[in-house]
């Protein structure tokens, strides 16, 4: 007997899979930008790597969006840990700013 019990309803499926595809694009601009710099272009396209980012960003807050309205859940918990996470990471990049100069 195994702890596990797979997801398998079909809406459920399509929406968790379609946030994590454009998590994996969020990832790809992130690396992009890490690695070329925010201000370089795609060279087919010629789009920047900001304008991508700005895309994927929005693209995964669209689907978190409906993520949390699709499972009902709990959107104040989900604001408290948003805020709990910027006090910390505000604070740790502060921090780290202090250590360069």
């Amino acid at each position: 007997m195994t702890p596990w019990h797979p997801i398998t309803d079909p809406s459920d499926l399509k929406r968790l899979g379609k946030l994590a595809e454009e998590a994996g694009e969020l990832c790809s601009a992130v690396s992009r930008c890490i690695i070329q710099g925010i201000n370089a272009r795609e060279p087919t396209t010629d789009k920047s790597n900001e304008t991508w980012l700005e895309e994927e960003i929005a693209d995964v807050l669209a689907n978190i969006e409906l993520t949390v309205d699709h499972f009902t859940l709990d959107k104040t918990y989900i604001r408290e840990r948003i805020e709990l996470k910027l006090g910390l990471l505000r604070a740790w990049h502060k921090a780290e700013a202090r250590g360069r100069t």
